[in-house]
């Protein structure tokens, strides 16, 4: 258990740092060479779901394990399920990677807290 929420830390936590990354530097992850103002306002705009979305998956299950644990992480897991679909459908097979690891993290993890 001790292993998985662990795992579950350090996904919440890389899911935290690419968000801010996509804040700051969008074109870091889009792979344009200068991002347009729509890029950096959807950069930020991702950020600002992802971020209190990956804190949440990594603190909750530590401090209140149980149906709110389960409840969290199944949503963090669903909103990487949307992040590897985007990968399939922009054909960036490590967004797909990291984004399907992830889900399984967190699916695992919601799992065994409920």
């Amino acid at each position: 258990m001790n292993a998985l929420l662990a795992a579950n830390a350090v996904a919440g936590v890389a899911s935290v740092a690419f968000a801010l990354v996509g804040g700051v530097r969008p074109a870091a992850l889009s792979g344009s060479g200068t991002p347009s103002a729509g890029e950096r306002f959807y950069g930020w705009m991702y950020a600002t779901r992802a971020v209190p979305l990956g804190v949440a998956a990594v603190l909750v299950p530590i401090a209140w394990p149980g149906p709110a644990s389960s409840l969290i992480l199944s949503a963090a897991a669903a909103a990487q399920v949307g992040d590897a679909a985007i990968g399939v459908a922009t054909r960036k097979w490590t967004m797909i990677a990291g984004a399907s690891l992830l889900t399984a993290v967190h699916t695992a993890t919601a799992a065994t807290t409920a």
